[in-house]
């Protein structure tokens, strides 16, 4: 065979669009899509590159092709090619990439419910938030356009990369727009056991909660196990105050006032923002967001 000739099964990965990921050991980093700057932030590393990896498939779904990612960690940089499928590949010296052949789909949890799912996802199959892997909090710089490549001439692009331009600016003019809406207002939970969680306006939380109509099943860390399996829900109501109902726990919920004073079973009850309630073994301040 000539030695010049392609190896079946390898494929060429593009240069463009090429995505830049910074990690760091405390969960935080950034993410650079095509000069587009964000950071992102995570309860653990391993949850932050999960969630980056998800970006890059929504990318690559959305161009139906594997598109580059380069992953800084611990000062060593590695080309890493993505693929609409979910699957991770290191990019060869060459540029390309054998078959996936293999290979497993990484996994991460939900932002807002904690369900467990394929960096594919666009919608959480639990609570249906849209990006449930997410990690990206807040743009480094504007605007927020889609600019071609560095490399590329300053003549047009080629047919192909022209395509493939307005589809990857189609895609975030619609992540954009989407955030861009007027919001209705959220919770942001912060516990004494584990990292704060950015909620919707309603959830349900206990060690392992149940459904409840209308609220987020979120499952919280109990050292002591004081938690209820289904301890109570916290939301807003119309007029956006935070309302917190003990769902007949074992331990119950004390409100941290001045002086501190305990919710009664089953009935709903409104709180300041930026109250601390104590649930069994866990502390848990609401706030709005």
């Amino acid at each position: 065979m000539n030695a010049t000739q392609p190896v079946p099964g390898l494929h060429r990965v593009p240069e463009w669009p090429r995505l830049a990921a910074e990690v760091t050991a405390d969960g935080t980093g950034t993410l650079t899509v095509n000069g587009q700057r964000r950071a992102c932030a995570a309860e653990s590393v391993a949850a932050l590159r999960t969630g980056m990896i998800a970006r890059a498939v929504a990318i690559a779904t959305q161009l139906r092709r594997p598109i580059r990612l380069d992953v800084t960690e611990d000062g060593r940089t590695h080309a890493l090619a993505v693929r609409p499928e979910g699957y991770v590949q290191l990019v060869g010296a060459d540029g390309t990439i054998p078959a996936a052949d293999g290979l497993s789909i990484d996994e991460g949890r939900c932002r807002i419910c904690r369900r467990l799912q394929p960096v594919t996802s666009t919608t959480c199959v639990q609570c249906a938030v849209d990006e449930p892997l997410r990690v990206e909090v807040a743009p480094l710089a504007e605007p927020n356009t889609i600019t071609p490549p560095a490399a590329a001439p300053i003549t047009r692009p080629n047919p192909v990369e022209l395509r493939e331009l307005h589809e990857l600016h189609d895609v975030e003019q619609t992540r954009v727009t989407r955030r861009s809406t007027p919001a209705r207002p959220t919770l942001r939970l912060a516990f004494n056991t584990q990292r704060s969680v950015a909620a919707g306006p309603r959830v349900v939380i206990g060690r392992n909660p149940e459904a409840v109509a209308g609220h987020e099943p979120l499952s919280i860390a109990t050292p002591g196990r004081m938690l209820s399996r289904t301890h109570a829900t916290i939301g807003l109501d119309d007029a956006g105050h935070i309302v917190v109902t003990d769902l007949d726990s074992a331990n119950g919920i004390e409100l941290q006032s001045t002086p501190p004073r305990w919710l009664t079973p089953g009935q709903p009850t409104t709180i300041p923002d930026g109250s601390t309630i104590l649930l069994g073994d866990v502390y848990c301040t609401v706030t709005l967001s």
